[in-house]
């Protein structure tokens, strides 16, 4: 009986030697990332968040746009029929500001909300550090802008109001089939 005591007390030991050192060894790789940068060399967070923009990532349509237009000015598509495109060009202008939040969850919910009451497709999310403020339209003057507003205030958003912006002004564009040059071999 004392052997099997003293049996079971040494694995004890061993086991809790054992696992000493591998808490050691997990220390140690603590002090580096998975890169091989220590945790002192890292960039903070802030300094991407400056210059985080959530509008920069709604690109999607504009490059298929841009897709479609060089292969319309190729050639390759609408060579015999008439093709139409979406062309894009950034204005100063006005836009209505509904909210503003430090929180990009809030922000985006109150965009998703809006979205839903009002059925805007041109419903913005701005970062401006530190605040994430939810935008309404594209406006070419204050006027058409003021006009948005009263329907704005009256549909649920009293605090709106008119901010000068960058605007993006869409237009259709209609290509012809003799509007096309052959493309150069």
């Amino acid at each position: 009986m004392r052997y099997r005591l003293l049996a079971f007390l040494i694995l004890a030991l061993a086991g809790c030697l054992d696992g000493c050192g591998s808490a050691e060894e997990a220390k140690r790789s603590d002090d580096r990332t998975d890169s091989g940068i220590a945790p002192s060399m890292k960039i903070p967070l802030s300094r991407y968040e400056s210059t985080f923009n959530p509008a920069d990532y709604n690109d999607a349509v504009e490059v298929e746009l841009q897709m479609h237009e060089t292969m319309v000015m190729k050639g390759k598509i609408g060579a015999k029929e008439d093709s139409v495109y979406v062309k894009s060009e950034i204005l100063q202008g006005y836009r209505i500001q509904i909210f503003a939040s430090p929180s990009i969850d809030e922000a985006n919910a109150m965009r998703s909300a809006a979205s839903q009451r009002l059925g805007e497709d041109s419903l913005y999310v701005i970062f401006d550090p530190p605040v994430y403020k939810v935008r309404v339209g594209d406006f070419r003057t204050r006027i058409e802008a003021n006009q948005k507003l009263g329907m704005l205030v009256d549909s649920g958003f009293p605090d709106a109001w008119v901010v000068n912006d960058r605007i993006v002004q869409r237009r259709l564009v209609r290509v012809k089939p003799t509007d096309v040059r052959e493309p150069k071999e």
